[in-house]
């Protein structure tokens, strides 16, 4: 009986029907496989499917013959365990004592919350202006950009009208129970009067609209002359750190609320470098990373005020600008480099963050600043923004408003922030914000370490940051080209270069000028269709940063690729051998080859001939066991080539560099 089942058996394979229905399922399987591969060594695999004229192809964001993006889970089972819900934590039990508040002629008054106060014996308050002090000759070593100087605090009953030329104060209160010496007859003597206790301290910034008036040319009756043609303002609100598909895990709610009321996800947004600086750079200037730091000089004084950032060209015709960061430490222009010399926007709010971390007492959380005093630091920029967009509605304004301190060390803390971010835009629909400006919602990166990076879903996600943009009904009725020119690009390859151009493309129907992205001579406004046979070289992002790019294994024991392996670590060498101490000596130890983790070959979707082959690598190096991502060119007979701005570290060296402040920390391991 088993010799006859074998005879069927072979008669069924060798017959080439029999082999193919055979072999086709198990081809199938294995497509399976490799697609939901878990494992970052399945990076991506090359498609077959025909290419036609159709935009959106399933599972795919974006799909076109230069260009391959997978759409993937934000639950993908690699990434499940790595995700929890976090809950939100007040950072105070009692509301707010004092809040700032503006009268019918527009003075700015400082008001104690009586209800609050009623809970308080003997209280009293007192306010300082606190000012942003700026050197004649500022010189890189001094922090000119993260200094503050508090005043003499001053009493004050319920309220106090504020000087004009205030525009940020720290009000300070204390419960003075007892004040006067009482007699204990018991013991016949007399009992010490109490002191007072300190029980409020905060941090308030004063958005005083009458700094800007000569420029609006504003009528006492509130009307504004500046121009027939209506302006579009926007409103940028930025989350650090945060992935498309991360920002749809941790907030479900607001997530779901921007989705139906109708704003537009660009689903193929990809960044171009490692980092803030250079994503934000390419973002504000159209600049690649190489001019960056080589024409806006970021560590010398002044290089920054000179640098094009497009908030200049706004103001110079007639927008009002604002710019505000938390986490002062971290921010995107003062984190090795010296920052602004002069306030870079009309409303500037490091100032007030540099006081509201020195000042007030501090509660860490999920790596940052989560509490600066009695409020959530993320809101404190939130509420600016609000403010800042209800202030000038109906006016021309560009605001910058960037959160660090509730994503940067983490991609589950923003969790706890989904129905407060809800509420917070909700608010701004509620105030007529969403009727008058453009607001685009996005982030820079997704996360760029941790345990998730291991998993191809974690190298995915850190080169796709999510970014919704809100376009008023006025505007897409009076230009319905550029709102349906924006609705197809969410499914066309885009970068931060295409944000520029489409910033640049408001400025220019506002009236001004800008030179157009030096980083990116093709990308084009979102305005504009953009291409639909676009690769990442036509967008400005490098190969090494390519979501479209597919790719395939290598063997990690070869030789080609073992020495290149080691080119990564000799570019790492020739720049931490300079980074030396004041006697001469070596800050960073010298690295060797721990392990090649992966090796994967860029395969060449387009199919340009040529003899340059290039190798996505993760190794590990020794001592102090980084991981970096790197991509190098072989041109055959021993030639390599590396570029820095296509090396990534992908676990966290806040510890390890720490002998280090300028430089490239990320390549640093201190010398013990």
């Amino acid at each position: 009986m088993l010799k006859s089942k074998w005879s069927r058996f072979k008669e069924f394979c060798c017959r080439r029907p029999g082999l193919v229905l055979l072999i086709l399922p198990c081809i199938l399987i294995l497509t399976l496989y490799l697609i939901s591969g878990n494992e970052i060594d399945n990076l991506q695999y090359l498609s077959f499917k025909s290419y036609n004229d159709t935009d959106i192809v399933d599972g795919y964001l974006v799909w076109n013959s230069k260009c391959h993006m997978l759409s993937k889970s934000p639950l993908d089972p690699s990434i499940v365990k790595f995700v929890k819900k976090e809950k939100f934590q007040v950072c105070s039990k009692s509301p707010l004592l004092t809040t700032i508040t503006r009268d019918n002629n527009g003075n700015s008054i400082l008001m104690i919350n009586e209800k609050e106060a009623k809970h308080y014996k003997g209280l009293s308050c007192c306010w300082a202006p606190i000012i942003r002090p700026v050197p004649k000759k500022p010189r890189p070593q001094e922090k000119f950009d993260s200094s503050v100087k508090i005043e003499h605090c001053v009493d004050f009953g319920n309220s106090v009208t504020l000087p004009k030329e205030v525009e940020l104060l720290m009000v300070s209160c204390k419960e003075n129970k007892g004040s006067k010496a009482t007699k204990d007859k018991s013991k016949a003597k007399y009992k010490k009067p109490k002191k007072a206790v300190s029980v409020y301290d905060n941090v308030h910034p004063v958005l005083n609209p009458e700094k800007v008036l000569d420029r609006l040319n504003i009528s006492e009756s509130g009307n504004a002359t500046i121009g027939r043609q209506r302006k579009l303002s926007v409103l940028l609100l930025g989350l650090d750190n945060v992935s498309r598909l991360n920002l749809q895990r941790t907030l479900p709610r607001t997530e779901n609320h921007i989705r139906v009321k109708g704003w537009l996800s660009m689903k193929g947004y990809n960044k171009m470098g490692e980092n803030t600086f250079p994503n934000l750079m390419a973002l504000l200037t159209g600049q690649n990373q190489a001019d960056s730091y080589g024409r806006c000089k970021p560590t010398v004084p002044f290089g920054l005020d000179h640098c094009p950032m497009i908030w200049y060209n706004f103001r110079n015709v007639g927008f009002v600008t604002a710019y505000a960061e938390d986490e002062a430490k971290i921010s995107t222009f003062n984190y090795l480099k010296v920052g602004f010399v002069d306030p870079p926007t009309d409303y500037y709010l490091r100032p007030y963050m540099i006081a509201s971390e020195k000042v007030l007492s501090i509660r860490t959380r999920f790596g940052d600043k989560y509490c600066t005093g009695p409020e959530v630091t993320v809101e404190r920029i939130l509420d600016y923004a609000i403010e800042f967009a209800k202030t000038f509605l109906g006016l021309p304004y560009f605001g910058f408003f960037w959160m660090n301190s509730i994503s940067h060390d983490t991609i589950n803390g923003l969790s706890s922030m989904d129905a407060h971010i809800l509420t917070k835009l909700e608010h701004l629909e509620k105030e007529g914000v969403m009727n008058d400006s453009m607001i685009i919602f996005l982030s820079d990166h997704g996360m760029r370490y941790g345990d998730i990076r291991n998993t191809f879903i974690g190298w995915y996600e850190e080169r796709l940051p999510f970014i919704y943009i809100w376009l008023p009904e006025w505007f897409r009725e009076e230009d319905p080209e550029a709102f349906q020119a924006l609705t197809v690009n969410q499914n066309r390859l885009t970068s931060p270069y295409d944000l520029y151009e489409t910033l640049r493309d408001i400025l220019m129907r506002a009236g001004g000028e800008a030179i157009s992205s030096s980083g990116c001579p093709k990308c084009r406004s979102l305005f504009k269709t953009v291409p639909m046979e676009r690769g990442c070289e036509d967008a400005g992002v490098a190969s090494h940063w390519c979501v479209c790019t597919a790719f395939q294994k290598e063997d990690t024991g070869n030789k080609v690729v073992v020495a290149g392996a080691q080119k990564i670590v000799d570019h790492i060498e020739n720049i931490v051998k300079n980074y030396k101490n004041k006697k001469g000596k070596r800050l960073c130890s010298k690295q060797k080859v721990k392990k090649i983790h992966r090796v994967h070959r860029v395969l060449d979707l387009v199919g340009n001939s040529t003899s340059v082959t290039e190798y996505f690598y993760m190794i590990e190096v020794t001592p102090g066991d980084a991981k970096f991502e790197a991509t190098v060119r072989y041109y055959g007979s021993g030639n390599y080539s590396i570029s820095d701005e296509e090396v990534s570290r992908i676990n966290s060296y806040a510890y390890s560099a720490k002998c280090l402040d300028f430089g490239q920390k990320r390549y640093c391991h201190c010398v013990k």
